[in-house]
């Protein structure tokens, strides 16, 4: 069994591929001194919801120096609220409650910037009643 001794103490290299694999890990370049415009490696998916519920955008960003994420909406910059929630824990989260619309994810560093973009459909719980008439 191979072991790797890192900050998290000492785990198996499987363990801390899983983590990578699912975000837990912060991307890092092999040589932190290396200037790297962003790059988007985990885009955000279209979503569809009912009315009411809350959709969730995810995004992951790697580029050195790190770089600054935001997300818009129509070209504007999305700030905590109500309707939207943001979180970062190594992946950048946008939850919505209720907005159709098309969102934006923009990491931007001196080196470069990348965006990526996904649309919410909000859907009615509505469900039309068909009547047949059987003879």
């Amino acid at each position: 069994m191979v072991y790797c001794y890192c900050k998290r103490g000492l785990q198996r290299i499987e363990e801390l591929e899983r983590m990578a694999h699912e975000g837990a890990l912060p991307a890092v370049a092999l040589d932190q001194k290396e200037k790297q415009k962003p790059e988007i490696v985990l885009v955000p998916e279209p979503a569809r919801v009912l009315e009411g519920e809350t959709a969730r955008f995810r995004c992951r960003v790697t580029g050195y120096p790190m770089p600054k994420v935001n997300w818009y909406l129509n070209g504007q910059l999305i700030r905590k609220s109500k309707r939207f929630r943001l979180r970062y824990d190594g992946i950048y989260y946008l939850d919505i409650v209720d907005y159709e619309a098309v969102y934006t994810c923009e990491a931007k560093n001196d080196y470069g910037v990348a965006t990526t973009s996904a649309s919410l459909s909000v859907e009615s719980d509505f469900m039309e009643e068909k009547h047949y008439h059987v003879k």
